[in-house]
């Protein structure tokens, strides 16, 4: 068994990775922003590339079943979940396949439910198409998100809301919902009529020993009324192949999604993303307990550092994903430009708009891509420490 050094990571800066955009990151600014890592992703993944690209011929591949069964596979294996080949297909990110699903079982004008702050293209994909947000908004307690429960069935009750979008684990929040949250999630939509289309693109990076539960896992009433979409993206940083899949328990449901897939041209799948998935899918269990062990360390180390010696920052402890949410709110700045600005050209690090997430719910908020080696962490904090030092100053 290889043991990969996190530590070293990959230098992506001057290469074509989007995080180091000379355009958005300049060279005296460190970036921790978009959601990929800085490490090496498995060597099984580079094997197959290279196999498959010494064939030397690059037209239009045949469907067979080996993408499905590396999914069903990698879901058995990591996560106790049997799924059926034939209800699994391909999509070129999570995005495309969660606008499938809102073309296909909603209308123009009706309602989708999100629960905020959340993934900022959600907000997107329901508004450019033609449907109404509905806000489900988390409340921190303790340092803690928790799920309004009696808001959340009380919007779900409105007959407009067709679909509800659940983010498990949840992004920016990096809470990793319980069973117990879940199945009352599962419930209210049952109840009301609801489809249920989850995000489990973070499952793999879960901390603490903590569980994470598929939705589909817990009952087949749920299995029977939800789509599920995942990519191998983010634990094995295979983003740029643009190769992820969604997948369902419901014939039905299948046969829709298909059909709108095959309306939006979304088929055609990408020869090297459809290597590197199985790759990532069928040989990465080392790989990805490795990265996670590591990842678990760092933001560990994080959290003590920032409370340590930025206390005027609260960092939500995040159960699972490589992000802190950083509550920034009590260093006082009025508007969310000016503690942009400040990030970027006083402490020198590029982090997420908070408010991209949620306007109301993601104003005082940044949030902090971990997914680095530990040092170059260390440094981008040492930096957030230095300018809030100055500005303490005044």
């Amino acid at each position: 068994m290889k043991k990969y050094n996190f530590d070293e990571g990959v230098n992506r800066r001057g290469t074509d990775a989007k995080k180091f955009d000379p355009s958005l990151c300049p060279s005296d600014v460190l970036p921790f922003w978009i959601a990929d890592t800085d490490f090496p992703s498995p060597d099984e993944v580079k094997e197959a590339l290279i196999k498959r690209a010494e064939m030397g011929h690059y037209g239009y591949p045949y469907i067979d079943s080996a993408f499905e069964k590396s999914i069903a596979r990698w879901y058995k294996v990591r996560h106790n979940t049997i799924l059926n080949p034939k209800y699994i297909d391909f999509s070129p990110c999570v995005i495309p396949a969660m606008i499938w699903c809102v073309e296909e079982f909603s209308s123009i004008g009706d309602k989708v439910l999100l629960q905020t702050p959340v993934y900022p293209p959600f907000h997107d994909l329901v508004k450019n198409n033609g449907r109404q947000l509905v806000y489900n908004e988390m409340h921190l307690i303790n340092g803690r998100y928790e799920i309004d429960f009696e808001d959340l069935e009380k919007k779900l009750k409105d007959p407009k809301v067709k679909i509800m979008f659940v983010c498990n684990p949840q992004n920016p929040t990096g809470r990793c919902f319980t069973r117990e949250e879940l199945v009352k999630i599962g419930e209210l939509c049952l109840a009301n009529d609801v489809m249920i289309g989850v995000d489990e693109i973070h499952a793999d990076i879960v901390f603490d020993g903590l569980e994470f539960i598929p939705f589909c896992s817990i009952s087949e009433e749920f299995a029977m009324n939800s789509i599920t979409f995942i990519n191998p993206a983010k634990t094995f940083n295979v983003a740029g192949f643009r190769t992820a899949a969604w997948f369902t328990h419901n014939k039905k449901i299948y046969d829709k999604m298909m059909n709108q897939q095959a309306y939006a041209k979304g088929m055609g799948r990408n020869i090297f993303g459809n290597e590197a998935l199985m790759a990532c899918y069928n040989y990465g269990e080392s790989y990805a307990d490795q990265c996670v062990e590591y990842l678990n360390g760092t933001r560990d180390i994080a959290i003590k550092f920032i409370k340590e010696n930025i206390p005027e920052i609260d960092a939500i402890i995040p159960e699972a994903t490589f992000m802190i949410w950083l509550d920034c709110r009590r260093l006082g700045f009025k508007t969310q430009k000016e503690l942009k600005d400040f990030m970027f050209n006083e402490a020198k690090i590029l982090l997420n708009d908070g408010t991209t997430f949620g306007e109301k719910e993601g104003f005082g908020f940044m949030r902090f891509n971990f997914a680095s080696p530990r040092h170059i962490v260390l440094e981008g904090l040492k930096r957030l420490e230095k300018a809030v030092q100055k500005l303490k100053r005044g």
